[in-house]
């Protein structure tokens, strides 16, 4: 176990998903040591072990008590985690080759995990690490299905203000649209016209400086956290696919493709923030919160009406949690 290699996709990540809006006013000060790989898994290696465990279930249903297969255990595993976790300062995000488990959020109410049980409860729970594991390349010309590696990479615990997160979407090496990363928040200061031109401005010089020259590809898309004025220290979180699988905020994936073939680097990029309650869209990790039966009443309807009724859902449960009745979703 080692600090993650400067030019490993994972060193780039530097900073934490927060738990919710607010906090200090204080920059986090980012730091190498920040980032952390655990251990890397063959794919083939995994097949290997999952096909010997079901090789001989018998074919009629019933096994013997010899034939159980018994409770996964994983300690070395888990001693590298913990070791990890004590290095990180003890709170950790984990996360597995391209994602975050963010969509298994409902589990502890937070992303933040202090012990290795916390980090492989999300990731088990999570439909996201799951496509990473089976269906990484379904959108790509290629024939495999998922990474030759697995790595399980654990970030140091920030608490962030989710107003100054930003994604970016870049196409032939032209930044040419730039969204609210927290789509499901109205944040006031960001309704100001000179505040946004501000946060272009620093997050376009941003891009020209650190990632258009040293970045080998030529569309992606990249996240951005903004400080607090008058620094307005700028940190890079995370980079994503351009594609279908990544969240496009306050676009749309078709949209974002007319709007590529029209980039020229001389414009401004387009920026959006919610500026309007009816601006909100929820996050769409909210459909995994759904009760199965819910999910397949609603196979018929769209996706975004799906998620707010899951929004409603859930707080409905939050609200009969605080007074102590109801019941929570199974």
């Amino acid at each position: 176990m080692a600090p993650v290699p400067r030019n490993s996709p994972a060193a780039h990540s530097s900073m934490a998903r927060p738990a919710d809006a607010g906090g200090q006013d204080e920059e986090p000060e980012m730091q190498e040591s920040d980032v952390m790989a655990v251990g890397a898994t063959r794919a083939d290696d995994d097949e290997r072990s999952s096909n010997a465990s079901w090789a001989d279930g018998g074919g009629d249903g019933e096994s013997s008590s010899s034939d159980e297969i018994p409770d996964a255990s994983f300690p070395e595993l888990e001693t590298q985690v913990q070791k990890a976790i004590d290095r990180l300062g003890g709170a950790v995000l984990p996360k597995l080759n391209w994602s975050a488990p963010k969509d298994a959020r409902w589990l502890q109410n937070t992303l933040k995990c202090t012990s290795p049980d916390e980090v492989f409860m999300l990731l088990k729970a999570s439909d996201f690490v799951a496509h990473d594991l089976c269906h990484s390349f379904d959108h790509c010309a290629t024939s495999r299905t998922r990474p030759d590696e697995f790595t399980l990479v654990l970030r140091r615990w920030r608490d962030l203000h989710e107003s100054s997160e930003f994604r970016c979407f870049v196409s032939d090496s032209v930044l040419f649209a730039v969204s609210q990363r927290q789509t499901g928040g109205l944040f006031k200061h960001l309704g100001d016209q000179s505040e946004r031109d501000v946060l272009m401005r620093e997050i376009k010089g941003f891009f020209e400086e650190y990632i258009v020259e040293d970045f080998p590809l030529r569309r992606y898309v990249f996240d951005v956290y903004v400080g607090s004025a008058p620094q307005r220290k700028m940190r890079l979180v995370d980079f994503s696919p351009w594609g279908p699988t990544t969240d496009p905020c306050l676009f749309d994936w078709p949209e974002l493709a007319g709007l590529a073939a029209e980039a020229r680097p001389e414009a401004a990029p387009e920026m959006r923030v919610v500026l309007e309650e009816v601006d909100r869209r929820p996050r769409a990790e909210r459909y995994s919160e759904l009760p199965l039966e819910l999910a397949q009443l609603s196979a018929g309807e769209g996706l975004e009406d799906l998620i707010r009724k899951a929004d409603d859902l859930l707080q409905q449960k939050g609200r009969r949690d605080e007074h102590g009745g109801g019941e929570g979703f199974s």
